[in-house]
């Protein structure tokens, strides 16, 4: 049985550096055309940093989508030219000012509806080396949770990149 769509064409619907969304156009295998709204996007990574002592370092800051203060995981986008893994270094460099041995968990899919590669990360041995450096759109303060309080953060569920923490955690045997 064939469970291919084959893919038609594709129209930019709203372009955006955060939220770029695209209509795209299938011919499903029973040859009806349908249509669906994509989250077009680039590479992320999300670290989830571990010091020497067992504390989770984590970010706090305001989501605009739940309207809300979230603490949840380091992360950010991948840059031109750049590897994964260098991002991670980046990325968590510049929100918390540390840096960890950094080991890749994996690469995921954020939703069916989206484009985005999500690169899971882990830095274990993670120290303060400096102050963040945040850019003007930034605003958070870093936290540092003990593992029993950060899992049961996770299990609240109020923090964004969810599924990328269990699998740090999962890849940490610390679930």
């Amino acid at each position: 049985m064939n469970l291919e769509f084959k893919f038609l064409s594709e129209e930019n619907v709203y372009p955006s550096k955060y939220l770029n969304v695209v209509k795209q156009n299938f011919v499903m295998p029973n040859g009806i055309q349908k249509s669906f709204e994509i989250h077009k996007g680039g590479e992320v990574v999300i670290i989830l940093p571990l010091t020497n002592d067992n504390q989770v370092v984590c970010v706090t800051q305001y989501r605009v989508g739940p309207k809300k203060l979230m603490t949840e995981l380091p992360g950010g986008f991948v840059d031109n030219g750049e590897t994964p893994i260098q991002a991670a270094e980046r990325e968590l460099l510049e929100e918390t000012g540390f840096k960890g041995d950094l080991k890749y968990v994996q690469t995921i899919f954020p939703d069916s509806y989206s484009t985005i590669k999500r690169h899971v990360f882990i830095a274990k041995n993670s120290t303060k080396m400096q102050d963040p450096n945040l850019d003007e759109s930034e605003f958070l303060k870093i936290d540092l949770l003990n593992v029993k309080d950060f899992r049961d953060h996770l299990i609240k569920g109020q923090l964004t990149h969810l599924e990328s923490a269990y699998l740090a955690m999962d890849f940490l045997n610390l679930l």
